[in-house]
């Protein structure tokens, strides 16, 4: 192996590295919660100035303002708390582009009920490149589950 092969592939190494950190904070700012201005901003600042969120029927957002209006009023008028656990990404880099998948598992509380419940199910993501620093470019949530906590996912499987 060459120096130049080496150099390549410990490249890679520290771009998965920088996304999973990426992806980390994406989950620490979203539990942290996103009524609170500094840390919805902060989260804006990890996408790309065009980015798309699928999260499912009726829950497609694409552009920035869409973004805002996603994770400024969508997400914090239907939960009250959460917290995120991403486990086994599977990262793909080429070059200023990379994709993901993620399991994800977060408890959470429904606004509206006031109940809480699991959701569960898999992260589908593109990121960029931009300025030597990863964002997000899209973000597709497939749930497996969402289903209110005394129930478990056995006897209500949800949307």
């Amino acid at each position: 192996m060459t120096l130049e092969e080496l150099e390549s592939r410990i490249k890679v190494l520290e771009d998965i590295e920088a996304i999973k950190k990426l992806k980390a904070m994406y989950c620490y700012l979203c539990d942290a919660g996103l009524d609170d201005a500094r840390n919805l901003g902060e989260l804006i600042s990890h996408f790309t100035q065009n980015p798309r969120l699928d999260f499912g029927p009726g829950a497609t957002f694409e552009g920035g303002e869409a973004l805002k209006t996603f994770l400024g009023s969508v997400v914090p008028g239907a939960v009250s708390f959460c917290m995120h656990m991403v486990h086994d990404p599977i990262i793909e880099v080429k070059g200023d582009r990379a994709t993901g998948k993620w399991y994800f598992e977060v408890p959470t509380t429904a606004r509206a009920e006031n109940r809480a419940q699991w959701m569960a199910g898999t992260y589908e993501e593109e990121y960029v490149r931009e300025n030597g620093e990863w964002k997000f470019d899209s973000i597709r949530a497939i749930f497996n589950y969402i289903t209110p906590y005394d129930e478990g996912w056995v006897k209500t499987r949800g949307d």
